[in-house]
């Protein structure tokens, strides 16, 4: 690429992920050239942000072929659409979770990727934009709790329920809870353990505290088991829900406990309640001590890692194989998932 700045397009504004993404991208020099998007508040939010997009149709911006990246944060049954079409005309794709809502789908991205040799990406941001997960990686990776056995994931979440569009409630055009939020416990659960055979081995969906949207699931829990090309297994729990109560102070208290031959690491992810103030706490217990991890410096190089791919043809930032990994462990749990 050189030095000329990355050329971005955005095709959807239904979530603040969209900001998330777009700032990251801005940090390391990228520009917004247009965007496509319905009347909303948080597309007036976002063109009041980027005055230099322009408002553009859908056709104009995917075939637009200046740009080099299509960002989607749109209504989630529609961004496997988006992401095939901009795949089609030459774009590399950042879609916000849950970027996909069934296998088939998935499948056609898949074919898709290989054919153009593109890249496709989820942004998984509870790692990604998290320094206390990101590091809790890198540990695992060096060895320093030995070998992983475990890990356990909880992700409640704040409903806040008079801020959600009417999409968010049916999960036909939002996706299941496994498939929405649970995307994140998938993405990290490779990320620790690597490439490997995953197996659900129980999933199960609830409304128990929503009856004014009876098809809405907030509450969703997979076990599932790991296994690497060494055969050795990983066992995964996972429980997300929406019922993080108001007081919190935050969108939620997400937590992964990771459990090792040699030691534990627990990554508090946005707050320690009654604890310690501030997000991204890490604790890591060995043979030696029980100790706080301060990941203040800990750099989150994701734009930097995903300008890089396009501009080089690398596959640093994000392998197709992990995206496509992570996307089909949570379609299958919520497609076998047990109602109750």
């Amino acid at each position: 690429m050189g030095s000329r700045r990355l050329q971005v397009g955005v095709i959807g504004i239904e979530h603040l992920h969209l900001f998330e993404m777009i700032d990251g991208l801005l940090g390391i020099g990228a520009e917004t050239v247009c965007h496509a998007a319905d009347d909303g508040p948080l597309t007036e939010l976002y063109e009041a942000w980027r005055t230099e997009s322009q408002r553009r149709s859908h056709d104009e911006v995917i075939t637009d072929q200046t740009l080099d990246l299509i960002v989607t944060a749109a209504v989630p049954s529609e961004r496997a659409k988006i992401a095939l079409d901009a795949l089609a005309t030459g774009h590399y794709v950042l879609a916000a979770k849950p970027a996909v809502l069934d296998l088939a789908d998935l499948a056609e991205i898949n074919d898709a990727v290989l054919l153009s040799g593109l890249s496709w990406w989820v942004f998984f941001s509870e790692r990604l934009t998290n320094r206390a997960i990101t590091d809790a990686v890198r540990r695992v990776h060096a060895g320093e709790i030995g070998e992983l056995v475990a890990i356990s994931g909880l992700a409640p979440h704040t409903l806040a329920a008079d801020s959600r569009p009417e999409w968010f409630f049916d999960p036909a055009r939002a996706g299941g809870i496994l498939a929405d939020v649970a995307a994140h416990q998938a993405d990290q659960l490779l990320a620790l353990a690597g490439p490997g055979l995953v197996d659900v081995r129980s999933a199960e969906v609830r409304n128990v505290n929503t009856p004014q949207h009876p098809q809405f699931q907030d509450v969703g829990r997979m076990s599932l088991h790991h296994f690497n090309s060494d055969y050795r297994t990983v066992m995964s729990d996972h429980r997300v829900d929406w019922l993080s109560p108001a007081g919190l102070g935050t969108w939620g208290d997400v937590r992964l406990m990771i459990t090792g031959t040699t030691g534990t690491i627990e990554v508090r992810s946005n707050i320690d309640a009654a604890g310690q103030p501030g997000g991204e706490h890490l604790i890591i217990t060995d043979a030696d001590s029980t100790r706080r991890i301060d990941t203040s410096e800990v750099e989150l190089d994701w734009p930097l890692r995903l300008v890089t791919d396009i501009a080089t043809g690398s596959d640093d930032f994000m392998n197709h194989r992990h995206v496509f990994d992570a996307c089909s462990i949570v379609l299958h749990a919520q497609r076998d998932a047990d109602e109750q």
